[in-house]
C-alpha cells in the first residue's frame, strides 16, 4: 500500500468519524428540543385549560346570583324546557348591603333539578360542578344546592366563592309599625287610609294619638290576606324586644266591617294569630284586617311589633325576628371536568 494511499483513507476515516459525531450532536439536540417542546406545549395546555375553565366557574356565579332567570318566574313553572336558572331576588332591597340577594324559593327549585338547569346552560356538558350555600349564622344549617360527594377525580377544581343575602326561611312582613314613629308618619304610610276607629267614640276610639309629644295612644295598619296564604303561611305578632317592658302595650286586631274591643297583652315570644285571623275573615276568601297597636309612648320603653309569616310547618324556634330580613350567606360554587 502506496503512502498517498495510506493518507487518503486515514482522512476518509476522519470524515466519518466527524459525522457520526456531528448527527449524534444533531440528534441529542432534536430530542432535547422536542422534550423542551412537550413541555412549553403542556404547559400552555395547562393554562389555557385553567383559564377556560376560571372564566366558565366566574361567568356561571355571576349568571346564578347577578340574574333572576330567564323567564324570571322559572322557578314557578313545571315544564323547565328552554329555562336558564338565576337565584337573584328581584323583590329585596339590596341597597345597604350592596350584596346579591338570593331568594329561596328559587334556590330549592334548582336544589330538585339541578343537572337539567345546570349543565348545557350555565356550564358545558363536559363540566361537573357543585354548589353548597353557607349561612354566617351557624345555627342555621347549609344548603347542598347539590352536594360534590366524594372528592373527584379531576387534578384541578375552580372554586367562587361570594358573599350573598338570603331570606333563608322565605318570611314575610305584612305588618311593620315602628312604635316611635309619629301618627302622622304612620297615617302616610297607610297610603291615605284611616284607621276605621277614628271617629269612633268611648273606648273603640283610636284618634287620640300624639307620639311627637309622647303621648300614650295606638299605631294602626291595615294589611291584606286571603285563604290561600293562611293555608301556607303561619302568622305571628312579634317584636324586636325580648322582653316587652312597656306595661300598657296591648294589640288588637279586627275589620271594618266588625270594630272590635278585644286587646292582648303582648308575650315575651311570638304569637301565633292564624286561628284570629281565620276567625275574623268568617267565610270570606280575601278580606282586608287591621292591626293595633297600643303603647305609652314611652321613648325608653318603645319597640317594634311585626306581624310576620313564616312557611307552613317552621318549626318554632326559628320563629325570629333576626330570620325576617334576609341574612348574610357565602355562596360557594365548585367546577371541574
Amino acid at each position: 500500500m502506496s503512502k498517498n494511499q495510506f493518507t487518503e483513507d486515514k482522512q476518509g476515516m476522519v470524515f466519518s468519524m466527524d459525522l457520526m459525531l456531528a448527527l449524534v450532536i444533531i440528534t441529542v439536540i432534536l430530542g432535547v428540543s422536542a422534550n423542551a417542546l412537550d413541555v412549553v406545549g403542556s404547559k400552555m395546555e395547562d393554562y389555557a385549560y385553567g383559564n377556560s375553565l376560571e372564566r366558565i366557574t366566574i361567568s356561571g356565579a355571576d349568571m346564578l346570583v347577578k340574574t333572576p332567570g330567564s323567564p324570571e318566574n322559572w322557578e314557578e313553572l313545571y315544564d323547565l324546557g328552554g329555562v336558564t336558572p338565576g337565584l337573584a331576588d328581584m323583590n329585596a332591597s339590596n341597597v345597604k348591603t350592596h350584596a346579591d340577594v338570593l331568594s329561596i324559593r328559587k334556590i330549592n327549585r334548582l336544589k330538585e333539578s339541578y343537572d337539567e338547569l345546570m349543565v348545557g346552560h350555565v356550564i358545558p356538558s363536559y363540566y361537573k360542578s357543585s354548589m353548597v350555600i353557607y349561612p354566617v349564622n351557624t345555627s342555621s344549617e347549609p344548603i347542598f344546592v347539590k352536594n360534590m360527594g366524594d372528592n373527584p377525580d379531576s387534578t384541578e377544581i375552580m372554586v367562587e366563592n361570594r358573599t350573598v343575602l338570603c331570606n333563608y326561611f322565605d318570611t314575610s312582613i305584612l305588618v311593620f309599625i315602628n312604635a316611635q314613629e309619629s301618627f302622622q308618619l304612620s297615617q302616610q304610610k297607610q297610603l291615605g287610609e284611616k284607621c276605621p276607629h277614628s271617629g269612633v267614640n268611648g273606648n273603640l276610639s283610636h284618634s287620640n294619638v300624639d307620639y311627637r309629644n309622647v303621648k300614650a295612644g295606638w299605631i294602626c295598619y291595615p294589611f291584606r290576606v286571603n285563604q290561600t296564604m293562611l293555608n301556607s303561611t303561619d302568622f305571628y305578632i312579634m317584636t324586636d324586644s325580648d322582653r316587652v317592658k312597656d306595661p300598657s302595650a296591648v294589640w288588637e286586631m279586627d275589620r271594618p266591617e266588625n270594630l272590635t274591643e278585644n286587646a292582648q297583652l303582648f308575650q315575651n315570644n311570638p304569637i301565633l294569630v292564624n286561628g284570629k285571623i281565620k276567625e275574623i275573615m268568617g267565610n270570606n276568601s280575601t278580606v282586608v284586617l287591621w292591626l293595633h297597636v297600643y303603647s305609652s309612648g314611652n321613648p325608653d320603653k318603645s319597640f317594634n311589633t311585626y306581624l310576620a309569616g313564616f312557611p307552613k310547618g317552621t318549626p318554632y324556634e326559628k320563629v325570629k325576628v333576626e330570620y325576617l330580613a334576609p341574612q348574610v350567606c357565602y355562596f360557594v360554587f365548585k367546577v371541574w371536568v
